[in-house]
């Protein structure tokens, strides 16, 4: 059989081939210079308490409450809240309306801390200001500006367990006084006919509880509940005059068409500041609502010394900040672990919450709580991870591009955010965590538990 002289230098050029490694043909074809290399670097961070004087936050629920743990001190929350006016109120003029009582009814599905501890709670008319409804107000508020506490209207002494129950939730119904009662319903019709002119008339209210130190309830609706009855004349089937009695109730709901602020309180945050110093390994909290942040310092300018060196091109594959938490809280009724913190640059935090931005990891990033089974110690690792490569590679791109030094610490702040998710897993809200919420975290000196970045990163 006649051999093809094709088929030779076929199988010339395959026996010639078959002593080259496949995954190095590409670097045999380059000078050395050229050769792309993968390396693995870990750059340590600074950390630091950092002290929330307030948030701004748009809540679904509110907080009502006073807490208090060792750990994380006291946390305080009370509520302002306009209320809408009503759509059809104005009855025909036959009609002789009788007030009888007005009631505020808080409902809540959940509370925190003790259901057996009694809460006082006292409720004020909002008397010397009120709320612009596109205003964003910051959880620290001055009561004083909005009411000066000489219009009592209504309190009362309650547990989680003896409130009424009303549907699926329970709710807290407090009978406001006779007095607010008859200047509430002494408006005109022109008052509900024109909303600036109803929250001119009745600005709001303050709610508060002043005693109590161990419950916290997550009230989700808000709202007066006006209780009258009118009479009317009709023609009975004899031609006689009849008098009908009907029982109405009207509701004011404190809704999103009108403006609520929830304000926090930590008074003892010196004590918990000096605690977290005196601890022998650096450690920092993150809790809610409006307490401890941490902040974070992140080396850029070294990383990209370091990173984009021997005039190579860099590409970040994988640039992960892992923070562990360091302890959890063993009290009785613990905190719930953060599950999900923002790591966001310092300049940038007020107006992403202002404005209600999203992620976008080059400015914020999000971290969510995943405990880990170590291989090692068979055992479970707490921590959080963020992953900073798309946001190291835009400091690399623009210090390039302008020429100029990248700052030697980048400032940064862990926030506990609670997130929303829609179809793909895709975030599509990210707001202040307002509820219960504490963790605490290994700092960048944590002798066991460092917070470090973790590179690999390609150079060619």
């Amino acid at each position: 059989m006649k051999t093809s002289p094709f088929i030779l230098l076929i199988a010339v050029l395959f026996a010639a081939c078959s002593d080259i490694n496949v995954s190095d043909m590409g670097s045999q074809l380059l000078p050395p210079s050229d050769q792309m290399t993968v390396n693995t670097d870990t750059f340590t961070v600074r950390t630091d308490n950092y002290v929330v004087p307030y948030i701004y936050a748009y809540p679904d629920s509110f907080l009502l409450g006073t807490f208090y743990d060792q750990k994380f001190g006291t946390t305080h929350a009370d509520i302002f809240a306009q209320v809408e006016k009503p759509a059809k109120y104005v009855y025909p003029d036959s009609v002789t309306i009788t007030p009888d009582s007005i009631y505020l009814i808080m409902y809540y599905k959940k509370y925190f801390g003790d259901k057996y501890s009694p809460m006082h709670i006292s409720v004020y008319e909002m008397n010397k200001g009120t709320f612009n409804y596109t205003t964003a107000y910051p959880s620290n508020l001055n009561p004083a500006a909005y009411t000066d506490k000489s219009i009592l209207i209504g309190q009362k002494s309650v547990t989680a367990v003896n409130a009424l129950i009303k549907g699926d939730s329970t709710a807290i119904a407090i009978k406001l006084s006779s007095d607010f009662l008859k200047r509430f319903t002494s408006a005109g019709p022109d008052i509900y006919a024109d909303e600036n002119k109803f929250l001119d008339f009745f600005k709001g209210l303050h709610i508060t509880a002043d005693f109590g130190s161990a419950t916290m309830f997550y009230i989700n609706q808000i709202g007066l509940e006006y209780f009258h009855h009118y009479t009317y004349t009709t023609k009975g089937s004899a031609g006689q005059d009849t008098l009908i009695t009907v029982n109405n109730v009207i509701p004011f709901p404190a809704n999103d068409m009108v403006r609520q602020v929830n304000r926090f309180l930590h008074p003892d945050t010196t004590e918990i500041l000096n605690n977290l110093k005196s601890s022998p390994k650096q450690i920092h909290q993150v809790s809610a609502p409006a307490n401890l942040f941490t902040k974070v310092q992140l080396p850029l300018r070294a990383m990209h010394k370091k990173m984009e060196s021997q005039n190579k091109r860099t590409f970040i594959n994988s640039a992960r900040l892992r923070i562990d938490i360091a302890e959890f809280d063993d009290a009785k009724i613990a905190r719930p672990v953060s599950a999900s913190l923002l790591l966001i640059k310092e300049s940038a935090m007020h107006r992403f919450f202002a404005k209600k931005e999203l992620p976008n990891d080059t400015v914020s990033i999000i971290g969510t709580y995943t405990p880990t089974l170590n291989s090692v110690t068979n055992e479970y690792d707490y921590y959080y991870e963020f992953d900073l490569s798309r946001l190291i590679a835009n400091e690399f791109l623009t210090a390039n591009h302008k020429n100029e030094l990248l700052p030697e610490w980048s400032d940064f702040v862990v926030v506990p955010v609670r997130v929303s998710y829609g179809t793909n897993n895709v975030v599509t809200k990210v707001r202040h965590q307002i509820l219960m919420n504490g963790v605490t975290i290994a700092g960048g000196q944590h002798p066991d538990k460092p917070m470090l970045i973790r590179t690999i990163y390609s150079k060619f």
